[in-house]
């Protein structure tokens, strides 16, 4: 019985769904919600960020406005190892099919190569396995 149980539960993945470098790929676990009437492409999960980080100019696409920021500024410490202090920290509820997440982000005034970063405490929160492999 256990063995129907584990076998029923497990998540495999095919070898089409390797990108065409296949296991010898670096590539980074970029993802699409919705959140309201937008879809947000280029959302980049990392396993190694302490938090969650909306880049001002996604929340201004957004149609949100500083007056929906909450005044929690932190100094955070950047990838290139620069301090920065965040503007604040605004909760967006994001679809990721079928489920919808309140997810509370710090809001921050710099370039990115990413629309919303998804940190440990998205991926802890929702029980979520990032596999950058897939």
């Amino acid at each position: 019985m256990v063995g129907q149980i584990l076998e029923s539960h497990k998540i495999t993945f095919h070898e089409d769904e390797l990108p065409p470098e296949g296991l010898g790929h670096n590539k980074v676990l970029h993802i699409t919600v919705q959140c309201e009437d937008y879809f947000i492409t280029r959302i980049l999960i990392d396993r190694g960020s302490s938090l969650n980080i909306c880049p001002l100019v996604t929340l201004k696409k957004l149609g949100k406005g500083l007056h929906e920021i909450k005044d929690k500024a932190i100094n955070v410490k950047a990838f290139d190892g620069s301090q920065r202090s965040t503007i604040g920290e605004i909760s967006l509820c994001l679809q990721m099919w079928p489920t919808w997440f309140d997810v509370d982000f710090q809001v921050i005034n710099v370039p990115t190569s990413y629309n919303l970063l998804l940190g440990r405490p998205w991926i802890h929160a929702a029980g979520a396995v990032a596999l950058t492999l897939n």
